[in-house]
């Protein structure tokens, strides 16, 4: 499919377009691994409590992939959407290979460490406060999903190039062809239907590990015959100095990830200190919180591919307008998304069959994280345009501040309280209290994206 041509002035209509495929697109991409939580969560009372814990936490460990993918994806975008605003498809081509080799090189080592230390792992990002069981269902998770590396790599960063060319509808094809597969491995491995072994955590493994090794090879195949402008010829190696340019631009973006899975992995340790029931809700809540995402994350990567191709054609003015339609959009949106998510609180905890007190603080989880979605879409639309600028330092100091000093700090404190000798100055807030700091740090994040934006000094910068 053709790219969308680039408009004479960015409407809501044309950011949809863009838009739209990537909701759909990411929607299924991270339904995938909703549906490993939701059909696990079905295996049992017991079985299923572990189940979710271990998916959830292997899954802390497969994002600590994303972030380094991110990295590498930052600059892909940046290059690939310069390139075709400046009517040069070879080298958005030349990035998008370069793009590919790095993330072969580099999933090729993560792999191997994922798969020999995925106990180890496991045992970390629970901070020990999980029982064995699930450390041991987590790391057989993890070890099914290892060879399938460099493939999930491809599958990723071959969408941002595909998204950065203004095709946002072949990631959202390759998606649904994901999921059919992913679901329907699932549902027989899982439950060991149709004479399938049963297989539990595992079966969702394998699942996952299929569907994503097929969606990623579908991506080397339509680069290799040229869809959407974008041909990808394998002969010659590694251009080193294209490869220094993608990582100038990806690198903050990838600290800034790595930083945001850090903060994460810390924020889950504090909720684990109050039992499994506690960070299966926050599992659960944590995959309801992703699919809200989704607008924002399609109308960010809109506004970061306008905001490169319109920069590359030198319109900055344009680039500027299509951001802030994008962020208009989003807040009207994603406020939609909250209203809805915190009425139906209920029906979806009872949708995941965890047991009473698991499905009270999923709803209790739900309804905090509601109150931070509007704020979530101005940020993310604003942060695109900056990353499709290029501007990939400011959204990296964001998040530091965002997490390190907003999240983390006041998550402690209204989690665990502060006591003075036999004088206590204030009552801790338990769960809701660790779980509130999340609304509170995205209101901090956009309010600092929203001045950067304004100060303009990213339509000047050069990739």
């Amino acid at each position: 499919m053709a790219r969308l041509a680039l408009p004479e002035h960015a409407s809501r209509r044309h950011l949809f377009a863009l838009a739209w495929p990537v909701m759909a697109a990411n929607f299924l991409q991270t339904f995938a691994t909703f549906v490993d939580l939701l059909m696990v969560g079905h295996l049992g009372a017991v079985e299923g409590k572990t189940a979710v814990n271990a998916v959830g936490a292997a899954s802390l460990v497969v994002f600590f992939n994303f972030s380094v993918m991110i990295a590498i994806s930052a600059g892909t975008i940046a290059l690939v959407s310069r390139s075709i605003g400046a009517g040069d498809p070879a080298a958005a081509s030349r990035a998008t290979k370069q793009s590919l080799l790095l993330g072969f090189l580099v999933s090729l080592p993560l792999a191997a460490v994922e798969g020999v230390f995925a106990e180890d792992l496991m045992r970390l990002v629970t901070t020990g406060n999980l029982k064995p069981e699930v450390v041991l269902a987590g790391a057989a998770y993890l070890r099914v999903l290892v060879p399938v590396m460099p493939l999930f790599f491809s599958l990723f960063l071959a969408s941002a190039a595909f998204r950065g060319a203004g095709d946002t509808r072949t990631p959202l094809y390759v998606g649904v062809g994901l999921n059919l597969v992913n679901f329907t491995i699932n549902l027989l491995l899982i439950f060991g239907l149709a004479g399938f072994p049963r297989l539990g955590v595992v079966g969702a493994a394998v699942g996952t590990a299929i569907a994503t090794g097929l969606a990623g090879a579908a991506y080397l195949v339509l680069l290799a015959r040229g869809r959407s402008g974008l041909r990808v010829n394998w002969r010659g190696g590694l251009d080193r100095d294209l490869a220094r340019r993608l990582l100038r631009v990806g690198l903050p973006a990838g600290v800034e990830s790595v930083l945001f899975q850090v903060g994460i992995t810390l924020w889950v340790a504090m909720v684990s200190v109050y039992g499994d029931s506690a960070y299966a809700a926050h599992v659960i809540g944590l995959r309801v919180q992703s699919l809200a995402f989704m607008p924002g994350i399609g109308l960010s990567v809109a506004a970061s591919a306008l905001a490169g191709q319109y920069l590359g054609a030198r319109r900055p003015e344009e680039a500027e307008h299509s951001a802030r339609e994008a962020a208009k959009l989003a807040i009207l949106v994603m406020g939609s998304i909250a209203l809805v998510n915190f009425v139906a609180a209920p029906w979806i905890a009872a949708a995941f069959g965890a047991d009473a007190p698991t499905q009270a603080l999923t709803v209790l989880f739900i309804r905090i994280h509601a109150l931070s979605i509007p704020a979530v879409g101005l940020y993310f639309t604003f942060e695109g345009a900056l990353k499709g600028a290029g501007d990939t330092r400011y959204p990296l100091l964001t998040s530091i501040v965002g997490i390190f000093v907003v999240r983390l700090p006041l998550a402690f404190v209204l989690g665990f309280g502060v006591a003075s000798p036999g004088v206590p100055w204030w009552v801790p807030l338990g769960l809701t209290g660790i779980w509130f700091s999340l609304p509170v740090e995205y209101l901090v994040r956009s309010a600092l994206i929203s001045r950067r934006f304004r100060s303009g000094r990213w339509k000047s910068l050069a990739v």
